[in-house]
Parts: C-alpha cells; sequence; structure tokens
C-alpha cells in the first residue's frame, strides 16, 4: 500500500478553508481529514448545543432535513444527527451529538384524546 501524502489532503483542507471564507460566525466544529477518506471533511458538534450547532450548519450549507438521519446509541444516552453534502467534489460530512430526551410519561386513561 502506498503511503499518503498531505497533498492527498489539499482538496478537503482547501473545501475547509473555503467554509471558514464563506462562513466566519457560524459556530465552530471539530474537523476531521482523514487519509482513510481523503475526499471527506468532517464537521462535528459536540455538547449541549450540538445539535443545535449541527442546525445551523445545515441550513447554511443548504441541506435539506429529509436528507437528515438520525441515530440513538442502544441502551446508552447519545443520539446524533448526520447528512452530507457536496462542496467542489469534497464530501462535507456534518454530524451534530446530543442526549437522548427522557421519554415522555404515558397518558393516564382519562387523559387520552378520543
Amino acid at each position: 500500500m502506498r503511503t499518503q501524502t498531505m497533498n492527498g489532503l489539499a482538496a478537503a483542507v482547501a473545501a475547509g478553508a473555503l467554509l471558514v471564507e464563506r462562513f466566519p460566525d457560524l459556530p465552530a466544529a471539530d474537523v476531521t481529514v482523514s487519509t482513510v477518506f481523503p475526499n471527506r471533511l468532517g464537521l462535528s458538534f459536540h455538547g449541549d448545543l450540538g445539535e443545535t450547532n449541527f442546525e445551523v450548519w445545515r441550513s447554511a450549507l443548504g441541506i435539506s432535513y429529509a436528507a437528515v438521519s438520525r441515530e440513538e446509541e442502544i441502551g446508552g444516552p447519545m443520539t446524533w444527527l448526520r447528512a452530507e453534502t457536496a462542496l467542489d467534489g469534497v464530501t462535507v460530512q456534518l454530524t451534530g451529538y446530543g442526549r437522548q430526551q427522557a421519554p415522555a410519561a404515558p397518558l393516564a386513561p382519562w387523559e387520552v384524546a378520543t
């Protein structure tokens, strides 16, 4: 297997720089560029505003809400949103992490609407 060079990551790094130029006031993300997927730029958002910041970026990049997937950790507290779009030949992958919401308490029989 041939060793990846930094030049092989140039498109993803350039896409990141373009996003900084276009959206300087949007929330900062954890940014991932990888030799495994050299044409992918990952933007991930964590903490209390993870899903909120994901939505800000989703909207700014023009990704439809229908293209968003929601996944949950089985038996765990985490949930995350994922979406992708293309930018200058690079896949921009957004991920917003959050905590699962507590399930709503079941309604008492007299509270059920008919």
